[in-house]
């Protein structure tokens, strides 16, 4: 069976786990392997090319912040237009790293940070349009929404960390462990393929004259 739709993979997850007796489970634990995916306890997240996308924001002349956009995971660009020149980069600070400028100060904002929201450095001197590059979720699968890109290019992706959701459920410690370790492979591989797509090959790297 074909790992193409939300129904064959619930089929495919009790096939592959030997149990008939967990089935009103099974969309519990494709829940939680989106939910890990995305944030792993103990590995690299999901990011393919796929989730990359754009958002519009403005900023604010009264406060420093900014809603974060609709399913988003994590930023790679943020960018603000100025009116009588190229757009400027903005660029990132964790949130211990963010030196704030105090109230009476304001200007265009030079970095920023991630919290609940888009946290500038500073309050704007005019409101600036900006856009924010970002990865997005995928939209959850569902009865409703039956498959997509991650199930349809990278099926072992669900199907590894549903089987680890489900022995997580068991109490079966080694199981889960072995799932776990083919679930963060298989984002691996993934992820490395697809920045294989975006940045080929590295180059191969030549030394002339002799080795000491």
């Amino acid at each position: 069976m074909a790992l193409d739709a939300y129904a064959n993979l619930k089929d495919e997850i009790i096939d592959w786990s030997h149990r008939d007796d967990l089935d009103l489970k099974i969309d519990d634990f494709i829940d939680l392997a989106e939910s890990e995916m995305y944030a792993p306890s103990d590995g690299d997240p999901l990011q393919l090319r796929g989730m990359e996308t754009l958002a519009a924001f403005s900023t604010s002349t009264t406060d420093r912040f900014v809603a974060l956009p609709t399913g988003y995971q994590s930023s790679r660009k943020l960018r603000i237009a100025i009116t009588s020149g190229p757009s400027v980069e903005i660029f990132y600070r964790t949130p211990s790293q963010l030196e704030v400028y105090p109230d009476g100060d304001e200007g265009l904002p030079r970095f920023f940070t991630i919290t609940d929201q888009i946290e500038m450095d500073r309050v704007s001197d005019q409101v600036y349009s900006g856009e924010i590059q970002y990865y997005q979720e995928f939209t959850a699968l569902s009865s409703s929404n039956t498959t997509n890109i991650v199930l349809t290019n990278h099926p072992t992706i669900y199907l590894w960390g549903a089987m680890w959701a489900l022995y997580i459920h068991t109490n079966e410690d080694v199981e889960a462990e072995i799932m776990y370790a083919r679930f963060m492979k298989a984002i691996q591989g993934a992820n490395n393929k697809d920045n294989l797509g975006r940045y080929g090959p590295a180059p191969v790297m030549r030394t002339e004259g002799a080795i000491p």
